[in-house]
């Protein structure tokens, strides 16, 4: 099915290029002046696509004028899209005992702030419950105190003995505050987000302190740039770059996701030859943590730079090339050399002149009525 909807619009589409390319051979053949201005333009254009312009943009043909204009410096490396830092909270546990995982969760569910992600209990463990020792221990060192305090007014027993138990009595009480006053202790989200791994199992023994969960907010998120190493000195120039996620075609620029650069200028350690370089940007949730990425670092702005689009070009054997249109409507293949890309936009460094117009947008139908056998030889306006 799709293969025949193709081979449809390839049809149409022939069709329609070739009464666009034979629209100069107008059916009043007796005209000798048409005759003739036919045949200049033929000559003119000997070897170009013909295609009137009304044609050409409906299907989606734009054609631009060269202009020269600023241009970043660029340096092409991989990376990774990382949870920013600070948008990753760990849930930890406050006391030792058995975890039970509240029910309904799992990695991937959202949660929002004080949500309960499980309860942990000591009750039945070897060594009693948290609380109730802690609670025994308040009781009886307030006793002691109780009973010290008139022997004390009185002189029957020494400052050292009463200080003592005073002091006994204060830690108690410290320790009694800082432990939960249930058998249970619920631990919570600390902020919306999604839960992103789970360390723990329902069930599991925790030491007070254990890491149970993470959060993820994933409002910002961090690009790390993998630089090599001979690009070092290029680094302090470095003020931004443009990614492509491993699993899309689109190219996101750091400085419309309101990012900037994070890692400092002082660079002073690479790791297998690789230097990690920053950015911090807001996540549009078309960018997925984890992933692999090809990355456009731009640097220091140059003036004066022919560019043209990256949907602009042709490969052809190794080559580049750019449809160059003359007088609206006629397209001619042309050799290009490239230089650096930032992604979205490519250095032309020799093949092109400013002012001159180029296909910026449906290189594609120009090819197709390039290359197609269907339309008659006879008409291609290749003489």
């Amino acid at each position: 099915m799709i293969i025949r909807n193709i081979d449809k619009w390839i049809i149409s589409f022939s069709l329609l290029w070739g009464m666009t390319a034979c629209s100069a051979h107008s059916d009043s053949h007796d005209d000798h002046d048409i005759e003739e201005t036919e045949a200049a333009e033929e000559h003119h254009h000997e070897g170009a696509i013909v295609m009137e312009p009304e044609k050409a943009a409906g299907f989606g043909v734009r054609v631009e004028t060269m202009t020269p204009g600023q241009f970043s410096e660029v340096i092409k490396v991989s990376g990774r899209i990382e949870p920013a830092p600070t948008d990753r909270l760990t849930v930890t546990a406050r006391k030792s005992g058995i975890f039970t995982m509240s029910p309904g969760l799992a990695e991937g569910s959202k949660v929002n702030a004080g949500t309960a992600i499980g309860s942990i209990s000591s009750k039945g463990m070897q060594g009693g419950d948290a609380n109730a020792a802690a609670r025994a221990t308040l009781n009886a060192a307030k006793k002691e105190l109780d009973r010290l305090t008139p022997l004390y007014k009185d002189g029957l027993v020494t400052a050292s003995v009463y200080n003592e138990a005073e002091r006994a009595y204060n830690e108690a009480q410290a320790l009694a505050a800082d432990t939960p006053t249930t058998g249970n202790s619920v631990e919570t989200a600390p902020t919306t987000g999604t839960l992103t791994n789970l360390m723990v199992t329902s069930g599991q023994y925790v030491e007070a302190g254990t890491p149970i969960a993470t959060v993820t907010k994933n409002s910002r998120l961090t690009l790390r740039a993998d630089v090599p190493a001979k690009y070092y000195h290029a680094l302090p120039s470095i003020t931004s770059a443009n990614f492509r996620p491993e699993y899309s075609e689109q190219i996101f620029s750091i400085a419309s996701l309101d990012g900037k650069r994070i890692s400092s200028t002082d660079i002073s350690e690479s790791t297998n030859g690789y230097i990690p370089l920053y950015f911090s940007f807001i996540s549009n949730g078309e960018t997925i943590p984890g992933s692999f990425a090809e990355i456009y670092l731009t640097g220091s702005p140059r003036e004066n730079v022919l560019t043209v689009p990256k949907d602009a070009l042709i490969e052809m054997q190794g080559n580049k090339y750019i449809y160059i249109c003359e007088d609206g409507h006629a397209y001619e293949k042309r050799l290009v050399k490239t230089g650096a890309s930032d992604g979205n936009r490519v250095e032309i460094t020799e093949g092109i002149e400013n002012g001159e117009q180029y296909v910026a947008a449906g290189t594609t139908i120009i090819r197709m009525a390039e290359t197609s056998a269907i339309a008659p030889p006879g008409h291609t306006h290749n003489h």
